[in-house]
């Protein structure tokens, strides 16, 4: 009989916003996934899988997402500003990443910051682009807010999720930013 390593265990649960269908997924050591609003279930339960491959195992478990599901459904209802006490797991990250990514969550509610701002909190001031490449891969968005991030001078810059540029300008727009001045590259 073969067991599974505890590590390679995920719990997943689903929620439909205002916005579409998120989905959250972790294990004992905390949240490992996030994906912003989809327009169907069956679109988050593909990203999911497509983030974890076939080495991992997904369980469904609502109950052990409750809390955290109904952050991020007062989130998207304009009613939540704080992700702060959730565990987040980002054990295959380097360094570097793990510096950019804990950065990013210091980033406050209705506030934004620029790549070369974090790069310089992180410890790396000329390493702008690598940001950007980081915030590409964060897999913990909205937890670890890098829609709150723009390219230099405050310009609406790439957005991984799935609605790209217009989802990162809703989020915005939902915590009180003005985004009529940003211009997108």
């Amino acid at each position: 009989m073969v067991t599974q390593n505890p590590d390679q265990i995920f719990y997943y649960s689903l929620t439909e916003t205002s916005m579409g269908w998120v989905g959250i997924a972790g294990n004992k050591k905390g949240l490992r996934k996030l994906i912003l609003p989809e327009r169907t279930k069956e679109g988050v339960i593909a990203e999911l899988n497509r983030y974890f491959q076939s080495n991992i195992k997904l369980i469904p478990a609502d109950e052990q997402f409750f809390s955290i599901i109904v952050k991020i459904k007062e989130y998207f209802a304009g009613k939540r500003t704080l992700f702060k006490e959730e565990e987040i797991n980002l054990d295959d990250y380097t360094i570097f990443q793990k510096n950019v990514l804990l950065k990013t969550r210091e980033i406050p509610f209705g506030v934004t910051r620029t790549y070369r701002w974090i790069a310089e909190q992180a410890g790396y001031p000329r390493a702008c682009r690598a940001v950007g490449g980081v915030m590409s891969i964060n897999p913990i968005p909205l937890i670890i807010p890098c829609h709150r991030v723009l390219g230099s001078y405050g310009k609406l810059t790439g957005f991984s999720a799935t609605g790209g540029l217009a989802l990162k300008r809703s989020m915005l727009k939902l915590e009180g930013i003005s985004t009529r001045e940003l211009q997108e590259l």
